[in-house]
C-alpha cells in the first residue's frame, strides 16, 4: 500500500515541478484567488529552479523542500493522515511522526526530480468549500499520454493559505494515506511507535 502512496506522492510532486506560472495577481481580491495564486507560485519558483542548469540534482531537491515546507500545511495533514491514532499518541509521538513524515514525503518525490519530460499543467477553475478552503481544479498535459485530474485542496489561515490535500483523479492524496498508515498502525505489535519505525526504514532515517 504504501508503495503505491509513493507512487501518488511523485505525481503530485511532479506536477508541482511542472507548473507554469500565468500570472498570479500580486493581491488576491479573495481565498480563491489567493488560493490559484499559491498554487501558481509553486509552478514559477519549481520552473526556475528546473531550467537552472547549474544547479545539481541535490539543490534542486533542497530547493523543492522549501516549496514543500511553505506551501503545504505538513501539521495539519499529518494529524489528518494519523486519524484517530493522534489522540492516544504521545507529545514525543506525535513531534517525531509529524518530523519523519516530512522526511517520508520528501523522498517520495527524491527520485522525480530531473524527470521533467515536456509535461504542463493547465488550470481550470477555482471553487469556495466553505469559508476557510478553496479547491484549485488544473490538468497535467502530458506529450505521450492521457491527462490526468488533479486538484489542490487550499485552506486560509492566520499564516495565509497552505496546500492540505492534492486529489488525483478523485483520489485524496490525504484520504489514501490516511488509509494506509491505518492499515500498518492496526497491526498487531506495530501502533504508532511501529509505524514511525516503518517511515524511518523506508527515509533512510532510522537510527
Amino acid at each position: 500500500m504504501m508503495l503505491t502512496r509513493r507512487m501518488f506522492s511523485g505525481l503530485i510532486a511532479a506536477a508541482a515541478l511542472i507548473t507554469a506560472l500565468t500570472g498570479a495577481p500580486a493581491l488576491a481580491a479573495d481565498k480563491e484567488q489567493a488560493a490559484l495564486a499559491l498554487v501558481k507560485g509553486i509552478g514559477e519558483k519549481a520552473v526556475a529552479t528546473l531550467s537552472d542548469t547549474s544547479l545539481s540534482d541535490e539543490q534542486k531537491q533542497e530547493r523543492f523542500e522549501q516549496f514543500l515546507d511553505s506551501s503545504f500545511d505538513m501539521e495539519r495533514i499529518g494529524r489528518f493522515v494519523l486519524g484517530q491514532h493522534w489522540r492516544s499518541a504521545s507529545e514525543e509521538q506525535r513531534s517525531e511522526f509529524l518530523k519523519v513524515f516530512r522526511d517520508y514525503m520528501v523522498s517520495s518525490y527524491a527520485d522525480k526530480i530531473g524527470s521533467y519530460s515536456g509535461e504542463n499543467l493547465e488550470f481550470k477553475e477555482t471553487t469556495s468549500l466553505n469559508d476557510k478552503e478553496s479547491l484549485v481544479n488544473s490538468l497535467i498535459v502530458r506529450p505521450n499520454g492521457p491527462p490526468v485530474k488533479l486538484d489542490w485542496r487550499v485552506r486560509q489561515g492566520d499564516n495565509g493559505e497552505k496546500i492540505v490535500d492534492v486529489i488525483v483523479e478523485g483520489i485524496s492524496m490525504a484520504q489514501t494515506q490516511r488509509s494506509d498508515f491505518s492499515s500498518v498502525v492496526n497491526k498487531p505489535g506495530v501502533g504508532v511507535e511501529g509505524l514511525i519505525t516503518r517511515l524511518k526504514e523506508q527515509t533512510g532515517s532510522a537510527s
